[in-house]
Order: C-alpha cells, then sequence, then structure tokens
C-alpha cells in the first residue's frame, strides 16, 4: 500500500512512500541492512543475535554494526513505529545500554557472521567501548525521540519508496554517526563556568578569538577559540549551554568541518 508521502527524482519520476503500517518488521530489518554499507558507509553492518544481560533482564538485538577503523561500534535494533516504548523498546534500549558484552563471545558472534574482521582489533574494540545504542525506525515519534536521549541513544529513520518501475529509493533522518577526522577530550577550567580548556588543541585551525560554532545534543552553541600561552580554551558566547561543570567532555571535528562536543 502506498504511504502519505512521496518523491520527485532528478529525472522527473515519482517514487510513493511504502505505507509503514503494510511492512513486515523483518522485511524492514533485512532492507535496512541491504543497504547499511551506503547509508553508512564508514561502518559495517552484521545481523547480531547474542543474549544481552543487565541485572535480571535480557534481549537480544537484531544487527551490529563496526567502524572500519574499529574505533567505535553500535547495537542496533530495527522497530517498527507502530510498536510500544514502555515496555517494549524501552527495556530493549535499556539492556542494550547498560549490558555486558563480554569481548570473546560477542568477537564469536560477529565472525561467524562476517569472517573478513580481525579477531584481535575486534575483540579490543568490544573489551575497550560499550556500544552506541541506535534503534532504526520507519516513522519518527516525538515520544521515542526524547525518551531515547534519556539513555544517550540514537533515533534513526529509515524511509523506502517504491517506483512503478519496481526501483526503490531511501530516505533517512534523525540521529546518523558522524565521521570525524580528529577529536580532543576538554573540561571546564576549574572555578570557571564558561570556559572550555581542549586538552589536545592542535586539530583546531580557527585563530585567536574566532567565533566557532559547535553542536551539542542537537543545537548550535557558539564560543569564542582563546590562544593562551600553548593552551587552547573555548568561551562559551551565550546565556546557558546546558552542560555540567564536573562533566569531562569530547571534542569532534567531522570530515565536513563540523564541530561536535559529547559527553563522556
Amino acid at each position: 500500500m502506498i504511504g502519505r508521502s512521496k518523491i520527485l527524482d532528478y529525472e522527473n519520476k515519482w517514487f510513493d512512500e511504502i505505507d509503514p503500517i503494510t511492512f513486515y518488521e523483518k522485511h524492514f530489518e533485512k532492507t535496512f541492512l541491504s543497504k547499511l554499507s551506503e547509508v553508512y558507509p564508514d561502518y559495517i553492518g552484521v545481523p547480531f543475535g547474542p543474549t544481552i544481560r543487565y541485572g535480571d533482564e535480557t534481549s537480544r538485538p537484531d544487527l551490529a554494526m563496526i567502524k572500519n577503523d574499529y574505533s567505535e561500534w553500535f547495537v542496533i535494533e530495527v522497530e517498527m513505529g507502530r510498536h510500544d516504548w514502555d515496555g517494549h523498546v524501552d527495556k530493549q534500549v535499556r539492556v542494550f545500554t547498560n549490558g555486558h558484552y563480554e569481548k570473546k563471545h560477542i568477537a564469536k558472534k560477529i565472525l561467524e557472521k562476517n569472517g573478513d574482521f580481525d579477531k584481535a582489533e575486534l575483540e579490543k574494540m568490544i573489551d575497550e567501548n560499550q556500544p552506541k545504542v541506535m534503534v532504526v525506525v520507519n516513522e519518527l515519534s516525538d515520544e521515542w525521540r526524547e525518551k531515547i536521549k534519556t539513555y544517550k541513544g540514537y533515533l534513526s529513520l529509515f524511509q523506502i519508496y517504491k517506483g512503478v518501475d519496481g526501483f526503490e529509493i531511501y530516505r533517512i533522518e534523525g540521529d546518523t554517526p558522524f565521521v570525524y577526522r580528529s577529536k580532543s577530550h576538554c573540561s571546564f577550567l576549574k572555578g570557571s563556568s564558561n570556559i572550555l580548556e581542549v586538552y589536545t588543541p592542535t586539530f583546531i585551525t580557527e585563530s585567536h578569538n574566532t567565533e566557532m560554532v559547535i553542536t551539542f545534543n542537537g543545537k548550535f552553541t557558539k564560543w569564542k577559540r582563546l590562544i593562551d600561552g600553548g593552551k587552547t580554551r573555548l568561551i562559551f558566547e551565550g546565556r546557558t549551554h546546558y552542560l555540567q561543570l564536573e562533566k569531562k567532555y569530547v571534542l569532534y571535528l567531522s570530515d565536513s568541518d563540523e564541530y561536535f562536543l559529547e559527553t563522556i
């Protein structure tokens, strides 16, 4: 059945959204996995179903996504937007976010699906990095968007459109992993509520007193670079930044020259 929206491509061909109600979850999951390397070209996706435990709760994810350089990985749950958050998606995200991932067991499960990974690098990545959790849906929900933030998870939309000739095109929206070329840990200068000290400042090319836009929690924040001797500091330009002074942060520079700030 045809959904609520359509897309006109550059050849003036119309593609109709496939109605989310008519989709089977496994078909949606299989389609997303088949296109994952195109949607996220710096990652490799694999089916992934080991039992993950957190306290007395257990759950099994649908997919895993490993970055090409083994610097991070994602556990992915593919869901229909018609499902309830409470008692279903909430439990899965909670378990996957806080669960225990034993490196040898998890690496074995991934290698069973794709033997091209380097076992040692895979185990090292699992041992040193708790996976990020992403829920991929066929229709976005404001309720889900807000609730998944409490787990520091990701919510990503993947929509499928079909043309009269049978060809499909795809649309993504929401949270997507970004590719960065450099990063640095940073924290607030002692005694200050608006100055971040950047521990490894060499990747910041902006000159002294240059204004910078940094994305934090999906919002644009303005800062000014201050060079103080051999140190680089960022001074917040605004009223409220909503960062917690006692926390430590990572500042990323993406391949598209955009800055992102994340809580550790």
